[in-house]
């Protein structure tokens, strides 16, 4: 790789500024690239959180601008294009100042406006990631709200400014195919890679977190163990619906779900209905270092999405060497063979859930081996250093063209 190439990259959410996947994915990818090519990251800074600018890699830097957090509501679009505004100055400054790119990578639509500014203005090649569409997310209702049509609006824009889109897996490629009618020739498919921390896999074989496991297993039962924002389309209440079920089998079992998000009260009615308030806990946002030491001392990971684009949290778990019980939706079926790396099932069916539950964790032997599969797969497939150079790989042909 040649640290000739200039890349600007363009993302809402990076590091200690993460609601989901996206910000997972640039936080993971924007180091590794930055060992390799010149790349500026340029994110929005809400709240003075991280340093205005700070090195990244070795021919790096993130530069974090000063913007409001735009949150839904009747002036959505306004807040929006303030943040991109507010980034577009601060690039157009850099420019003028004799900053150059060969290469703007813009990471979904909310930074879509400055991108396909910059792209204009300053004829450079354009690489667009989308990790997920309005209309997937809605199932196909993009005009059920005035927010949802602009979102949609904004992602189709996006994606036919763009020279190359990135999808992270067959599935988005075809989503984004269909939904945003971009051209199938300029889509390539690079997935999501995972941060392997070998000390979570070393701690688990070492048993050596048993104190953590009792604070929310205090039985001899299993335990198992959810991750994700509290919405709909994530499927936690599926997951408590299918506990039902799993108690007749493990009547100790209890149920950890982390996370946060708008279905939490549903989540607590659903508890309280079930009565299931001693077996099914709701733990709220937790901690990366929580999150691996519950990856550490869980007995199964359950993600029984309904839509999922990629399904990052899935990798991470199998990272950890847990077993996996997953819902065969969208770019989980990339991710997770069933039988073979995990067990999947039909999404939304809450009796093969709690089946696929019960056999994991009545079949240890079983589940083990294909933890051991899952573990290499990810390491050998899905890790960042690989993805950066899939990546780099991507900008070079646009340059060349």
């Amino acid at each position: 790789m040649s640290p000739d190439l200039r890349v600007l990259m363009l993302s809402s959410e990076y590091m200690l500024q993460r609601v989901g996947g996206l910000g997972v994915h640039v936080s993971g990818l924007a180091p590794r690239l930055a060992n390799h090519i010149q790349l500026d990251l340029v994110v929005p800074r809400y709240d003075s959180h991280g340093a205005p600018t700070e090195q990244l890699g070795d021919y790096g830097y993130v530069h974090r601008v000063d913007a409001a957090k735009p949150n839904p509501g009747a002036d959505f679009d306004l807040q929006v294009w303030r943040m991109n505004d507010r980034l577009n100055s601060f690039v157009t400054r850099r420019i003028e100042e004799g900053a150059q790119y060969d290469v703007v990578h813009a990471h979904d639509w909310l930074t879509g406006y400055i991108a396909n500014d910059l792209h204009r203005r300053y004829s450079i090649p354009l690489v667009a990631t989308l990790h997920a569409t309005e209309s997937g997310r809605m199932g196909g209702r993009v005009r059920a709200s005035h927010l949802s049509e602009r979102i949609h609006i904004a992602e189709q824009h996006l994606a036919w400014e763009a020279d190359q889109i990135i999808a992270c897996s067959e599935f988005m490629r075809v989503e984004i195919e269909s939904a945003l009618r971009a051209s199938r020739d300029k889509i390539v498919v690079i997935p999501n890679g995972v941060e392997i921390d070998e000390s979570i896999i070393f701690r688990q074989h070492q048993q050596a977190l048993g104190e953590f496991r009792r604070r929310w297993q205090p039985e001899e039962g299993p335990l198992i163990f959810f991750v994700g924002r509290l919405v709909w389309e994530k499927g936690p209440d599926l997951l408590v619906r299918a506990m039902a079920d799993v108690l007749k089998v493990f009547p100790s079992a209890r149920a950890v779900i982390a996370g946060h998000g708008p279905y939490r009260d549903h989540l607590l009615r659903q508890i309280d209905a079930m009565q299931l308030q001693e077996r099914v806990q709701l733990a709220g946002f937790v901690s990366d270092q929580e999150r691996n030491d519950l990856y550490a001392v869980a007995d199964l990971a359950v993600f029984p999405s309904r839509y999922e684009p990629f399904g990052i949290v899935a990798l991470e778990a199998m990272a950890t060497g847990i077993p996996v019980v997953i819902s065969a939706v969208g770019g989980l079926q990339d991710v997770v063979v069933d039988g073979v790396t995990g067990l999947c099932v039909a999404p939304g069916n809450v009796e093969a859930l709690a089946q696929a539950i019960i056999k994991t964790l009545a079949e240890p032997q079983k589940a083990a081996e294909r933890s051991q599969i899952a573990q290499k797969t990810v390491k050998d497939e899905y890790n960042w250093d690989h993805i950066a150079f899939r990546t780099v790989d991507v900008y070079k042909q646009l340059v060349r063209a």
